[in-house]
């Protein structure tokens, strides 16, 4: 009888060590790193977005008033219920963008650099910041 608990003992140990092994050897996901609206968000959306002519510049614009000026693009994209705080898939802004349905021609469609830069700052919570 102490054989058994002696070799249950023993497993035990084995199985806990090599659950150790695993957890050490196993690389963490990568980080994410924090995006801010001003330093990364407001410059993607003044080369692409508030562009001079019909795009989404100043106040009396043809964009359905989407204004996205450095002054107000931020209290534009949340007061018109653009993004979806945490959930990109349900927000329009992002929506719009990684579909390709926004920019319109003549412009380019936006990088995968910044559709990602976008996704994290959305599901970041979309902060003034």
């Amino acid at each position: 009888m102490r054989n058994k608990k002696n070799c249950a003992l023993i497993i035990a140990a084995i199985l806990f060590c090599v659950a150790v092994m695993i957890s050490c050897t196993h690389s963490p996901q990568q980080s994410i790193p924090a995006v801010s609206f001003t330093g990364d968000i407001q410059p993607i959306l003044a080369a692409n977005c508030a562009l001079n002519g019909s795009c989404h510049l100043g106040a009396n614009n043809a964009n359905d008033e989407v204004n996205l000026d450095s002054s107000v693009a931020y209290n534009t994209i949340i007061t018109k219920h653009l993004v979806a705080t945490g959930n990109p898939t349900a927000s329009l802004l992002y929506v719009e963008i990684s579909t390709g349905v926004m920019p319109k021609a003549p412009y380019s469609a936006l990088s995968p650099a910044q559709l990602n830069t976008i996704l994290y700052w959305i599901k970041q919570g979309a902060l003034n910041n």
